[in-house]
């Protein structure tokens, strides 16, 4: 780091030399050994990648277009006009998104054909040709990082001056124009105070042998996120609110039984939530640092009195017999480790990245394709692997661990039916569907890429289909 600070006249000044493709097109030979064809190829894969989930945004857009009512199953819960209302928001957020993936695509292909990677990083040694090479990679990440959030508005532009008028949104629920654009600047500040040290500290890892530095990163991202779970399992997660202790007295009789039922060993907080994000609850922590925290939230009314709410959140929240099926729900992902495994499958993907990140970071045919000779800030290739080569893993491995995350949620559901709770959880279900109002179809093959938990709708499906089987008949605890 005492290299960040020196005096940059006191360096050799840095020449850009070597050779760069530049904007050629045309490769001299059909091969991945040119780096012209590499470029192609890479621009293909983002290209195809793109093609492939907008198709998956038009399946959806297709579903939200011939839906003209609510599922038999919300009858009594959302009513036509709710129903219209949360057509019109779907709408919106699939056509948001549909823009964001052409536009990601474009702005990647871009990057490499117009060499915009290596034109920032030209701009930095022009600065700074006297400075030394960390320095050099931190100015180069921080116009980086710069960049890739200005990219962002064409995305805020289109979202408030067509999508908004076009599917009716109340200016007065959303932020102004003029508010994003300073808050985008104010981010961009800020995201530099995580960005010079990080860049620090991966240049002096970069300078180790690049399979200890893979081991390293690994090993360490493993440890954090091991003390992490032990601290939430102690302090929960501040930030989200004020937390209060839960004792057996203050415990109604189903909540009671839900922890006995699933032999519940911690404690028992309730979050005073200091805003009104989704409801939910949850089990932290391991070993004897377990907690389950109940947002206030998902409690009828707050758990207040409901002349001391707005009258818009009066009624909202789970009764005592629908909260104690919720949080049985909870006490099953504990119960079947879906949080281990969970971190496990996260702990395997980033090793796997890690390894052909090890495998191609010192790839020079790389760094040239994206117009670099041989002389390129080492941090960029971080994005280069992710962004380029990482592209076909990535599409699959999103698939492989949403798949994995809705299965954790079928299997919970199923487990708690099998203690008796499954008419209860459907019921939590439809009280929460009932105060959101979410639009209740989703294409299955876009949920696959999009969402890694399933719809209300098809886990309520998912309760009715065991309940019509019976297979095990079970008697309702509460």
């Amino acid at each position: 780091m005492a290299t960040l600070y020196e005096d940059p006249a006191r360096g050799e000044p840095l020449l850009i030399t070597g050779y760069s493709i530049g904007f050629q097109i045309v490769p001299k030979d059909w091969s991945f050994s040119d780096p012209v064809f590499l470029r192609h190829f890479l621009c293909f894969m983002i290209v195809l990648k793109g093609i492939f989930h907008v198709i998956l945004c038009m399946r959806q857009l297709r579903l939200i277009g011939k839906s003209e009512a609510p599922p038999i199953q919300m009858e009594g819960v959302m009513s036509l006009d709710e129903f219209k209302h949360s057509k019109e928001k779907e709408f919106h957020a699939v056509h948001l998104e549909f823009f964001n993936i052409c536009a990601d695509t474009v702005y990647s292909c871009l990057d490499l054909y117009l060499c915009t990677l290596a034109g920032i990083w030209k701009l930095t040694v022009d600065w700074y040709r006297f400075a030394p090479n960390s320095w050099l990679n931190v100015v180069f990440m921080t116009l980086f990082s710069t960049y890739l959030v200005l990219r962002k508005l064409p995305s805020m532009f289109y979202e408030r001056m067509v999508l908004d008028p076009k599917y009716n949104v109340n200016p007065e629920q959303t932020y102004p124009l003029v508010g994003l654009m300073c808050g985008l600047a104010f981010f961009v500040v800020v995201i530099q105070i995580a960005v010079i040290p990080l860049t620090a500290v991966l240049m002096t890892l970069a300078n180790l042998e690049i399979w200890f530095f893979v081991g390293v990163i690994w090993l360490v991202v493993v440890i954090i996120s091991f003390i992490i779970h032990l601290i939430t399992g102690i302090f929960g997660v501040p930030c989200l609110g004020k937390s209060r202790l839960l004792d057996s007295l203050e415990m109604n009789k189903y909540l009671s039984l839900a922890l006995q039922t699933f032999k519940y060993p911690g404690k028992v907080y309730v979050v005073q939530t200091f805003y009104l994000g989704r409801p939910t609850a949850w089990v932290m922590g391991c070993c004897c640092c377990l907690r389950l925290d109940i947002h206030d939230n998902l409690m009828l009314n707050r758990n207040i009195e409901a002349e001391n709410l707005p009258s818009q959140h009066v009624g909202a929240g789970l009764n005592d017999i629908q909260l104690a099926a919720f949080v049985a729900h909870q006490l099953a992902h504990w119960r079947l480790w879906h949080v281990t495994k969970s971190l496990i499958m996260f702990h395997l993907i980033l090793l796997t990245y890690l390894v052909i990140f090890g495998s191609c970071y010192r790839w020079q045919l790389m760094y040239t394709a994206a117009g670099f000779t041989h002389i390129y800030p080492y941090v960029v290739g971080y994005w280069l692997v992710y962004k380029y080569l990482m592209t076909p893993l990535r599409t699959a491995c999103i698939w492989v661990v949403f798949f994995l995350l809705r299965h954790f949620e079928y299997s919970a559901d199923s487990y708690v039916w099998r203690r008796g709770f499954g008419g209860s959880m459907k019921a939590a279900l439809l009280k929460l569907f009932a105060d959101h109002r979410v639009f209740p179809y989703t294409d299955h093959v876009y949920l696959m890429w999009h969402h890694h938990r399933p719809s209300i709708l098809q886990r309520i499906s998912n309760i009715q289909r065991l309940e019509k089987k019976g297979e095990l008949g079970p008697n309702s605890s509460i």
